[in-house]
């Protein structure tokens, strides 16, 4: 690990980390805080080029509430890589109203369990201990 430098690095990563940080109306030592890590950390990440918030990932997407998908890539791709039927799916979503949008929530939680008992009931059915999940 080199010297600290008044150098930015160019690394889109930590830029949409900053960013999302600042519109969440947060401070960069919060999210260090949640990871445990110094406070430093976050000026490292930004001048040193230091790659270590890899590692760290997923608690930095749950603490921002964002995904790897948007960090890595941006809103565009993650936008692309949705199918039409998906993007329909979404703007439907998105006009109702909260208690709709709980229905809706619960309808897939029920949908997702089901296939759950469904591959365990095939797997008691064929005398396997182990259910597949």
């Amino acid at each position: 690990m080199g010297r600290a430098t008044n150098r930015k690095v160019d690394n889109i990563v930590v830029q949409r980390i900053v960013e999302i940080i600042h519109q969440k109306g947060k401070q960069e030592k919060d999210l260090t805080e949640y990871l445990g890590l110094s406070p430093g950390a976050m000026s490292r990440w930004k001048y040193d080029g230091s790659y270590v918030y890899t590692k760290y990932i997923y608690e930095i997407c749950e603490y921002l509430d964002t995904t790897p998908n948007y960090l890595f890539f941006g809103p565009e791709d993650e936008e692309e890589r949705l199918t039409p039927g998906e993007r329909e799916m979404i703007q439907m979503y998105r006009s109702l109203d909260e208690g709709k949008k709980q229905c809706i929530r619960e309808t897939i939680g029920y949908f997702k369990e089901g296939s759950k008992k469904q591959r365990r009931k095939a797997v008691k059915d064929d005398n396997i201990e182990k259910p597949l999940l």
